[in-house]
């Protein structure tokens, strides 16, 4: 019986997680923005922006990691928001992404739009 219901209660809580990184790709951007900088220049400043940020009066981190192929991929704790930013022409594409759409999610917006 214990086991029938802590198997339950994962069955439960799987689909109250939020979607990994890439099934938020494959759902699509929340917003897609143009740069003259350069993939590299543009994904430091977008991960400066971001862990500087005061939320909550705190200020969370934001990792930079290289992208799959090219690249780099800024995101915060949880994945809640992350940016895939690319190289296009002589400047980069920055594809955001929203797990959770909340005032945060326009915050961190405004400061990837700073840094374009």
């Amino acid at each position: 019986m214990r086991i029938l219901i802590a198997v339950a209660a994962v069955a439960i809580l799987a689909g109250c997680m939020a979607p990994t990184m890439n099934e938020a790709r494959n759902e699509g951007p929340y917003k897609v923005l143009a740069s003259k900088k350069t993939d590299a220049a543009l994904a430091k400043c977008v991960q400066y922006e971001w862990q500087n940020q005061s939320i909550f009066g705190g200020t969370p981190g934001a990792t930079l990691q290289p992208g799959r192929d090219t690249g780099y991929t800024v995101f915060t704790e949880g994945s809640q928001y992350f940016v895939d930013i690319h190289p296009k022409g002589s400047g980069s594409e920055a594809k955001y992404y929203v797990v959770v759409g909340n005032w945060i999610a326009n915050k961190r917006l405004a400061a990837l739009q700073g840094c374009l």
